[in-house]
């Protein structure tokens, strides 16, 4: 089996996560990005394990995505509030000035 692309998969989820975070000064942004490249990591080894490449993408994102979604919509839905607050469009952006 080859864990090179997973391993890759996995650290970028970490250092995405973080940066990410840091960059938006948002946990949940951070986290999001971080669980998409997770994600991407339980789709090469769903690949690596024999499944379809395009059946075992959206299988990864939904087994990583789904299974997070669900936990917070049982265990926690006031940070799904949080979380729909924070992506709510509000008007154009005025830059960074």
């Amino acid at each position: 089996m080859d864990w090179s692309m997973i391993l890759v998969f996995t650290g970028l989820s970490v250092f995405s996560g973080v940066i990410a975070g840091l960059g938006t000064l948002s946990i949940i942004r951070g986290l999001f990005a971080s669980l998409m490249f997770l994600g991407f990591a339980m789709t090469i080894l769903l690949v690596e394990l024999g499944l379809d490449e395009i059946l075992s993408f959206f299988l990864g994102q939904l087994i990583v995505m789904g299974s997070t979604y669900i936990y917070l919509r049982v265990m926690h839905p006031e940070i799904l509030k949080k979380v729909k607050n924070e992506y709510i469009y509000d008007g154009p952006s005025r830059g960074c000035c």
